[in-house]
């Protein structure tokens, strides 16, 4: 592991931290599928001890991010074809739940809060990094999420969240033509929660995960075959 991969985190709560900060590694790219994370190595770098990563690994593998092999030790999760469909599976009637609820309790308030997203995306360069897509991407989803107000719902989209973000990035590929391509295919969303339409929120919600979710499972298929 080199020596920049981890920061080091302030104190607090050690083991929320060092979960945060392991996690940005992961979808940001500096901790690739299939590191292994030795405890002595990452608690040196985020200058804690052992305790507080024993934990935090242990947390993480509850989530799926990161996989324990018996003999081995810890490893950044590797995702399968079959992990990219389950998540967009998942991810349909979760965020389609999340749609209607945005559009019954606050419609327009909510719709001006993911616009804004939405005009972040189109402010990106075409030629801009695709980190920075991805952060929009996945950021405009997470906010819908969080606008639901669904306690229960948003416990169980961190896990989503995070597996989401690694994937995309694991994708090393465009996810659009262009940034206004990727804020048009969000905007029947945000149309259908400003009329507090919940019906067709979630329908309009359920399609564009859909539709991403059959194009990812192809683009990772393909990858796998190129990688191969």
């Amino acid at each position: 592991m080199d020596k920049g991969t981890l920061q080091q985190i302030e104190r607090g709560d050690l083991v929320d931290n060092v979960v945060h900060e392991i996690t940005e590694a992961i979808v940001e790219g500096r901790l690739q599928p299939g590191h292994q994370l030795v405890e002595t190595e990452v608690g040196q770098q985020l200058g804690v001890s052992r305790g507080p990563v024993r934990e935090a690994i242990r947390r993480l593998e509850q989530m799926g991010v990161i996989e324990k092999i018996p003999y081995r030790g810890a490893f950044v999760t590797v995702l399968t074809t079959r992990d990219v469909k389950e998540l967009h599976d998942l991810r349909e009637p979760l965020e389609g739940l999340a749609a209607r609820l945005v559009a019954e309790q606050n419609g327009p308030e909510a719709a001006a809060v993911l616009g804004a997203i939405i005009e972040e995306m189109r402010a990106v360069d075409a030629a801009g990094d695709q980190s920075l897509m991805v952060s929009l991407d996945a950021g405009f989803h997470d906010t819908l999420v969080e606008l639901s107000g669904h306690k229960l719902l948003q416990e169980l989209w961190v896990t989503i969240s995070v597996r989401l973000r690694t994937f995309l990035l694991l994708k090393q590929e465009r996810m659009y033509g262009t940034p206004e391509e990727a804020a048009a295919l969000h905007e029947p969303i945000i149309a259908a929660i400003a009329q507090g339409d919940a019906t067709r929120a979630e329908r309009e919600a359920r399609s564009h995960v859909a539709k991403a979710g059959r194009q990812h499972v192809i683009d990772w298929m393909n990858k796998i075959d190129g990688n191969g």
